[in-house]
């Protein structure tokens, strides 16, 4: 059910004693992904804060007395012994720690002390001794069952420069691409991505695409005279593209952080939706990377550039057409992300988040504010601020009063910033939907999901196609 408008600021690093284990330690978790660099992508953001929520929801299944459910993996090795009497929330806890510093080692001193923290508001005795036990036989568990999954796998590639094929952003040449194998990293929820993969791109000769093209030529270059403020503002707070900012898991972890609160969830109920949400979204991210790489679709900055020769008539070329791009927190033209386009992670990820809200609590009627660290940069630097355009900026925040609002300006937000086509978005939010709807219609285990029924696939393009692409400010 819908509650009152909350806001919430990026969290720091640190727990805090009596308050929920599932809130206190993915509060740490977006600290965490702030502080380490060189882990600092999507790919592995999405991965690390789904096992850590499986660790909690896991360790929370099995103890009972938390929710009717069934542990999400298979734990034959654990000591039964352990199970009964054993605190859920020393459990749950040492869980988490066991599994972020298995992925995290330079954060170690972060962990210790969050770890402790916990532990301290936790009467001593048998309950709590088995409940460290066990959660570190999860954790260690867990970290065993990802070790070959295939996150560390390394692939050649050389782009092609072929016509409609992805190349280094020019404005940023020296880029290499990220994540050519990620498409491959073993799925958590789904049996296979293949039943979700997007159809093909739109053909550079048609209408569709050129729509596409000259949309985004207008809208997103660093120069545009149609852009809005409130349109430059959209694809900044969105962002979190750079070094330093997390990815953007740390913002849509404060999505589920707001929400949770707002809504008065209990920690059972917490332990359930982050667990499933993260899941949703580090699944729904293998299936956009496996599509980025396997249509391998050029980026606006290319494409505009090269418009003269992509065959399509209706597509005029602009030999320096330069993108807002994803802000660098330095100066007004940013970059473009190192990856091909098709789908859009940032969409994609949108999708599995804000379908997963949806399915969670039964509608999508929930209003609610977030401020982004990114808008705090501008607020921080009114130099910088003003490049933008945004001089009189007020506030790091915006008010959402649907799910499906957020969702929708969180995929539109990358036109804005030039770097994506508009059927990036869409298509990405749709596949990101279906993979939400899919995993709550079965029961959540290890590869339970199968192919997404005609329902369900019908239901998601309802939502995404017919959201009015609007939104509410507040000061």
């Amino acid at each position: 059910m819908p509650g009152m408008t909350a806001a919430l600021l990026a969290a720091p690093a640190t727990v805090t004693v009596g308050q929920d284990v599932v809130l206190d330690w993915n509060s740490l978790a977006s600290g965490v992904l702030v502080d380490n660099e060189s882990l600092q992508n999507p790919g592995m953001a999405s991965r690390s804060m789904a096992m850590m929520n499986l660790a909690i929801y896991d360790s929370m299944a099995m103890t009972g007395g938390w929710m009717d459910a069934t542990a999400f993996y298979n734990y034959s090795g654990i000591d039964a012994g352990l199970i009964s009497g054993a605190s859920s929330e020393a459990a749950a806890a040492q869980a988490a720690y066991t599994v972020l510093s298995g992925i995290y080692g330079d954060q170690q001193t972060t962990l210790d002390t969050g770890l402790a923290t916990t532990l301290a508001g936790i009467s001593d005795g048998a309950a709590k001794t088995s409940g460290v036990a066990l959660g570190t036989q999860i954790g260690q568990a867990i970290l065993a069952k990802r070790s070959n999954d295939g996150y560390d796998t390394s692939v050649q590639y050389t782009p092609t420069y072929e016509i409609g094929h992805w190349q280094p952003d020019p404005v940023n040449p020296d880029q290499e691409a990220w994540g050519p194998a990620w498409g491959e990293v073993d799925t958590f929820a789904l049996n296979s991505v293949n039943p979700f993969l997007p159809d093909a791109m739109p053909a550079l000769s048609s209408q569709e695409y050129a729509d596409a093209y000259n949309e985004v030529k207008a809208l997103g270059s660093v120069d545009s005279a149609t852009r809005t403020d409130e349109q430059t503002e959209i694809g900044v707070f969105w962002a979190y593209d750079r070094v330093g900012m997390g990815t953007p898991m740390t913002l849509f972890n404060d999505v589920l952080q707001t929400i949770a609160v707002q809504e008065g969830n209990t920690t059972a109920e917490n332990a359930q939706l982050f667990a499933k949400a993260t899941v949703a979204m580090a699944d729904a991210g293998i299936v956009a990377w496996n599509s980025k790489f396997e249509y391998d679709f050029w980026r606006p900055v290319t494409g505009i550039r090269d418009g003269d020769i992509d065959g399509n008539a209706m597509t005029e070329g602009v030999s320096d057409w330069t993108p807002l791009g994803a802000p660098d927190g330095e100066s007004l033209t940013g970059f473009t992300p190192p990856f091909p386009t098709y789908l859009s992670g940032h969409a994609t990820f949108g999708g599995a988040l804000f379908g997963a809200l949806q399915e969670f609590y039964g509608t999508d009627d929930i209003t609610f504010s977030l401020t982004s660290a990114e808008l705090e940069a501008l607020l921080a630097d009114q130099e910088l601020a003003e490049l933008y355009g945004l001089g009189d900026l007020d506030d790091a925040e915006r008010t959402f009063t649907s799910l499906s609002e957020a969702m929708a300006e969180n995929g539109r937000s990358r036109v804005y910033l030039g770097i994506h086509w508009n059927f990036d978005d869409i298509e990405g939010q749709l596949t990101g939907q279906q993979i939400a709807q899919a995993m709550f219609a079965n029961p959540f285990t290890a590869g339970a999901v199968p192919e997404p029924t005609a329902a369900l696939a019908l239901s998601a393009l309802g939502l995404v196609l017919h959201l009015p692409a609007r939104r509410r400010r507040t000061h």
